[in-house]
């Protein structure tokens, strides 16, 4: 499917009155009693919605004069900044939508519709690709909050204008089509077809082609009130009593519009905010205020391929200060179902100093999402199941509590490895793993193992080892293929152990005040080194011992000792 020659096709979302909606959005349903509400900037009335809109209120009246008509109106400051970061914040979460979206301000998102016919069914038009891409637009815009409309058009400016102007002034029908996070759209939707771009254009007003007001009145004086009547003008009259800007809004008023749109790239991370109806002193209306910003934020990072790894979750206080709580995440996800796991587990363990009155949340690290492709016998409801026990443990044991090792080309066995975030795998893509090594992939975390192993089996009274941390590796390192396996927990650091024996033949080992008995020996090994740096000599040994199974020991070369440096379970 080709594009068409005179420009490309573009889906244009209009978000009608953006910073009253972006008011309304930031607060808790509910807040205020719904009163009206008005957005007000230098002492007159900027937007205001269908309930102020009933008491009287209208824009460009004055404050006064519209406190007069309606006193319960609730007045909020015109934010330029605040909504220009919430056009952009819109644009992210369409990233996923189209190959390139481009932010057309104060209220409107342009987004490329050349691979729309992807969409259609099989056989369909490329029509019906395009309107099943702006329908996916509109309802994306409901998810974050925010009641949109679309029109599908050749060329930027067409579309644009197409999408603030169409519904109000009399478009073509189908062109234009609401939507709302609480009603669908009403009617099949059908885009402009390339060859009718100026036929759409002709009734709209002069405004819509961005024309200013002084030149809008000159045509006006001149009985051109319409785009028809300017695209009927000839060029070189535009040029001599307007200038360029009447000659490019001529043009756009005959759909020739071949420029092509500015991509936009994010350039920080994803951050949502709410106002609280009513100061919270408990956890439940918290939560129920996260869910929807953990919504709008995981579809900003899903619109750019990327899942969160930490949440930053910052609660406001009354009457002053703030409590900022960090939730780390098993993997990276965009689902905001996952997120809530961890981030209740960090409320319900929290003792805030006063009631919370505003909430934010925000992505604090991120990671690209690899694609999954399923094989028979996956079972993804397990690896969700695993993720939300990683999920309660990193918040209970502390943040870095989970950590995965992965091998690296050493030979000495402490070095062997690295640590790196744990990440449970999800879809294999390769044949399945060895019995072994799917055993040995286990959550890496660290293990009082040589404590635990060394107090006596039911003897009270009898010390135990210090305890010393066990390292599991997440796969056989080092070792080649056809070489002596290593064991599945290594210690931080060797524990010296003394050999017993009679006659010349090790009986036992004694490991902290305790003897063990030798059940079976298999070795040496020999592993030596680094003679540039910290030169190691060491012969290794399989040995069973009496209550605590295959244990790695070796005996040191410049010494003479013996040390327990690893577990076989």
């Amino acid at each position: 499917m080709s594009r068409d020659p005179s420009g490309v096709r573009v889906v244009a979302l209009h978000v009608p009155d953006l910073p009253l909606q972006r008011v309304r959005r930031g607060r808790e349903p509910g807040a205020d009693g719904e009163r009206p509400l008005a957005v007000v900037a230098e002492g007159r009335v900027a937007h205001c919605d269908p309930a102020a809109r009933a008491a009287g209120v209208r824009p460009g009246g004055t404050v006064a004069e519209a406190l007069a008509a309606c006193g319960r109106l609730v007045l909020a400051q015109l934010e330029p900044a605040a909504d220009r970061a919430a056009l952009r914040a819109l644009a992210e979460a369409l990233l996923g939508l189209a190959p390139a979206v481009e932010l057309s301000p104060p209220d409107v998102l342009l987004l490329d519709a050349g691979a729309a016919h992807l969409l259609a069914p099989r056989g369909g038009a490329r029509e019906a690709g395009e309107e099943a891409l702006a329908r996916r637009a509109v309802a994306a815009a409901a998810e974050m909050g925010y009641a949109a409309r679309a029109a599908v058009a050749t060329g930027r400016g067409p579309a644009r204008a197409l999408a603030i102007h169409a519904a109000a002034d009399g478009g073509p029908p189908g062109a234009l089509f609401p939507g709302s996070p609480a009603a669908a759209p009403p009617g099949p939707p059908v885009p402009v077809p390339p060859g009718a771009t100026a036929g759409a254009l002709a009734p709209l007003p002069l405004q819509a082609l961005g024309l200013s007001p002084d030149v809008a009145a000159r045509l006006a004086g001149l009985g051109v009130r319409d785009a028809g009547a300017l695209a009927r003008l000839p060029a070189g009259a535009l040029a001599h009593r307007f200038g360029p800007a009447g000659v490019l809004a001529a043009r756009l008023a005959r759909g020739e519009d071949d420029s092509p749109l500015v991509p936009y790239l994010p350039a920080t991370l994803p951050e949502e905010g709410l106002e609280l109806e009513a100061p919270a002193e408990t956890a439940e209306p918290l939560l129920f205020g996260l869910k929807r910003l953990a919504d709008r934020v995981a579809a900003r990072l899903a619109g750019r391929g990327l899942g969160a790894t930490r949440l930053r979750i910052v609660l406001r206080l009354d009457p002053r200060g703030e409590e900022r709580i960090v939730a780390p995440l098993a993997s990276p996800t965009a689902s905001a179902a996952r997120w809530l796991l961890p981030v209740k587990e960090q409320l319900f363990s929290l003792r805030l100093p006063g009631a919370v009155t505003g909430l934010r949340l925000a992505a604090l690290e991120v990671a690209p999402i690899a694609s999954e492709q399923l094989a028979f016998g996956d079972r993804p409801e397990a690896l969700d199941a695993l993720e939300g026990v990683l999920a309660r443990l990193a918040v209970r044991l502390g943040d870095g509590a989970l950590f995965a090792a992965e091998p690296v080309d050493r030979h000495r066995p402490e070095g062997a490895y690295r640590t790196v975030p744990f990440r449970p795998e999800r879809g294999r893509r390769q044949a399945a793993p060895p019995r072994a090594e799917r055993r040995l992939a286990a959550p890496a975390l660290p293990l009082p193992a040589v404590a635990e192993a060394a107090a006596p089996d039911g003897e009270p009274g009898q010390p135990a080892a210090p305890p010393v941390p066990a390292i599991p590796y997440a796969r056989e390192p080092a070792a080649p293929p056809d070489g002596p396996p290593r064991p599945t927990r290594l210690l931080a650091a060797p524990v010296p152990v003394v050999a017993e024996g009679e006659g010349g033949r090790l009986t036992a080992l004694r490991l902290g005040d305790r003897a063990r008995a030798v059940l079976a020996m298999d070795g040496p090994e020999r592993l030596r080194g680094e003679w540039w740096a910290s030169p190691f000599d060491r012969d290794y040994y399989r040995v069973r011992l009496d209550g605590l199974g295959d244990c790695w020991v070796y005996r040191d070369g410049r010494d003479g000792r013996l040390y327990l440096h690893g577990f076989f379970d």
